[in-house]
């Protein structure tokens, strides 16, 4: 899956990808692994309550890294198109990476979206080959507890795909129909409105199911579908508004709406003077950070509220700072169109807007929102 979830921490770095974990993810791995403690005693009466509590807990760790692989595939297929992947995020409801750009074809968008249920698919084949050809009653230490924890991986990995590929934006399978629809007509737009439906669609046949299966059949298994739906109707929504605003941005850029009169800060200043001199004074929530006329980061409240007030007057700013590589950013020349896609990769107010790698100006969120907004006015007037 692909996107962006807010209010992760980040647990780990692998080929230059963040690694997130969000809150809610510990919910749905304890489930797994209190599932899993209960369902192998009864497959397997000899196990001790430990042994049965320690295969779930390692088969739910192992589950949840079958879905950072699948959502790696994406990343590194992603890269392989030159899109950037700032990071990847586990959650409740699996797992997505976040791409600071949308893919610029609809070849790109294939392969990347194919990318994760093929990875999926694979590591399912691979896991219930295993569990077949392996014997629980042979002489191979702990041969019982293998051919448990590859039973369970390699049907839920297949499922996993099967799930992921249902034709409805923003899982995989709605990305592979917008690619399908964008290749054979040629408009993005319409292959991108298209699949959203397909996913409100979906949204809605799961809300209906688990409305069936509450009020008919007095059954509340179903909850989870519902969630599942909530999510995706709020994401193929949120997708079909942004190529709304997209459309009637037009062929506007970055340059005329952004601000080249903003405040910056050398790299060597300390934290407290920057809350004194910038955030205090003029209400800044973020203030670039450049050392010789080069972008070199951000820094937002968020970062300076990780300091200790004690530590103000002997922390760098660049200590606390997001680096500049870690920022979606734009140029002058770009879309107003691509700045809309950078602030959906992100909850920053603002996006630097870099020419050659030095800061020439900031785009500031809410003046996209007032342009959009304008649109929308004249456009209403020049109907009437």
């Amino acid at each position: 899956m692909l996107g962006n979830v807010p209010g992760s921490v980040r647990v780990a770095r692998l080929f230059g990808i963040d690694i997130n974990i969000h809150f809610s993810w510990l919910l749905i791995f304890f489930l797994v692994v209190l599932n899993l403690a209960d369902s192998f005693p009864q497959q397997f009466p000899q196990w001790s309550n430990q042994k049965g509590l320690v295969v779930a807990s390692i088969t739910a760790f192992l589950f949840f890294g079958s879905v950072l692989a699948h959502e790696l595939a994406h990343s590194l297929v992603a890269r392989r198109f030159q899109m950037s992947v700032s990071s990847i995020t586990l959650f409740l409801l699996g797992g997505v990476a976040n791409l600071r750009k949308e893919p610029p074809s609809a070849k790109a968008e294939f392969f990347m979206a194919i990318a994760g249920p093929a990875t999926s698919v694979l590591i399912g084949v691979v896991g219930s080959g295993v569990a077949f050809l392996i014997d629980p009653r042979a002489a191979l230490p702990n041969a019982e507890a293998i051919q448990a924890v590859v039973a369970y991986l390699g049907p839920v990995n297949l499922l996993l795909a099967a799930f992921n590929l249902i034709p409805g934006f923003p899982l995989d399978g709605g990305r592979v129909l917008r690619s399908a629809i964008w290749a054979i007509t040629g408009d993005r737009n319409r292959a991108t409105t298209i699949a959203a439906r397909g996913g409100q669609l979906v949204a809605l046949a799961f809300g209906a199911f688990v409305v069936y299966e509450v009020l008919v059949l007095h059954e509340a298994t179903g909850l989870w579908l519902g969630l599942i739906a909530y999510f995706l109707w709020n994401a193929a929504s949120a997708t079909l508004q942004q190529e709304r605003i997209t459309s009637v941005v037009g062929g506007a850029k970055v340059g005329p709406l952004m601000m080249t009169d903003f405040k910056s800060t050398p790299p060597g200043v300390m934290v407290g003077q920057v809350i004194r001199d910038f955030v205090l004074p003029m209400n800044l929530r973020a203030i670039p950070v450049v050392s010789s006329d080069r972008f070199i980061g951000l820094v937002t409240i968020g970062d300076l509220r990780k300091v200790d007030q004690a530590r103000w007057a002997e922390t760098p700013v660049e200590h606390v700072m997001t680096p500049a590589s870690d920022l979606p950013t734009v140029s002058p020349d770009d879309p107003l169109g691509t700045a809309l896609e950078r602030f959906g990769t992100t909850e920053l107010p603002l996006l630097p807007v870099l020419k050659d790698g030095h800061l020439v100006g900031i785009l500031y969120r809410e003046s996209v929102i007032g342009y959009v907004r304008m649109q929308e006015m004249i456009g209403v007037e020049g109907r009437r």
